[in-house]
């Protein structure tokens, strides 16, 4: 549930310019009854109601966003329906903003790369490209291949390239007419 919930937020996010449509569109695609769908209405309404709150500060969302969704006393925090809604909580609380939304969710900890890594797609697919910290895109390099030998050294941004397809070329207008 969680990667449909991620996927869907991720396509919503690429065609509309408003983080709640985001959160509908995972919602939609999750069983309201899972605990998928409860962890993320549980932190996107902490992120609003945080959010709404005078004292409103960062680590203020931060901290209701994971006290609405961290089980506290379970000791692994790599659990699918609490890294997404972290992320989502991240996601809501910065209202979409790519940076706000990477370092709040890392900031909450647990699962943190991968929370940051889900807020940043929401909020990248959101705001586009432009919205990434100069200073974040510049420290990124090829790959060293530690984990998967085979990439080392691509570059992100060529794996990107790879995985978009080219747009097809408009059809020619028939002879003897101007386009």
């Amino acid at each position: 549930h969680g990667g449909r919930a991620v996927a869907a937020g991720v396509a919503a996010a690429m065609v509309s310019h408003n983080p709640d449509a985001v959160v509908q569109a995972a919602l939609s695609v999750v069983p309201e009854d899972s605990w998928t769908a409860r962890s993320l209405h549980r932190a996107v309404a902490a992120a609003r109601c945080a959010r709404r709150d005078a004292e409103g500060t960062q680590l203020s969302m931060e901290r209701e966003v994971r006290r609405a969704v961290v089980i506290g006393g379970y000791p692994w925090p790599d659990l699918a329906p609490e890294a997404v809604g972290l992320a989502f909580g991240a996601f809501a609380a910065a209202r979409g903003e790519f940076r706000e939304s990477v370092l709040m969710a890392v900031n909450m900890g647990r699962d943190a790369d991968t929370t940051a890594a889900v807020a940043g797609a929401l909020a990248g697919a959101l705001r586009g490209e432009r919205a990434i910290p100069a200073d974040w895109a510049t420290t990124i390099g090829p790959v060293r291949g530690n984990c998967l030998p085979s990439m080392k050294g691509r570059h992100i941004l060529d794996i990107a390239d790879t995985l978009t397809p080219t747009p097809p070329l408009p059809p020619k207008p028939p002879k003897g007419t101007t386009p």
